[in-house]
């Protein structure tokens, strides 16, 4: 599941959980639309504690950033773990994602 906090009045962090597979997919997408539908311009996502990924966790990731850029909200990175990486570059997904270098 994906936690929402407020990293400042400007800006929302998503902490997505360590386990980001089909079983959280839905939890993750969910949390990254309801900020999409929030106030603020800006949501950070952090992805630092990620150990388990898999095509329906990174797809459940894409398109929620996706709605979060159709809703015309600023997304930035607040971390990305070397399993998301792995797994985005893997699957042709890391510039989709526009993944920190």
């Amino acid at each position: 599941m994906a936690k929402t906090s407020k990293a400042s009045a400007a800006a929302k962090t998503i902490k997505i959980a360590r386990d980001l597979r089909i079983s959280g997919a839905a939890a993750v997408f969910g949390a990254l639309r309801s900020a999409a539908e929030a106030a603020g311009s800006r949501v950070a996502l952090d992805a630092r504690h990620v150990e388990k990924v898999d095509a329906a966790g990174l797809q459940a990731l894409l398109a929620g950033r996706r709605a979060l850029g159709s809703a015309g909200k600023t997304v930035s990175w607040a971390g990305c773990s070397a399993q998301l990486k792995s797994a985005a570059v893997l699957l042709g997904l890391a510039e989709s994602l526009e993944l920190p270098q």
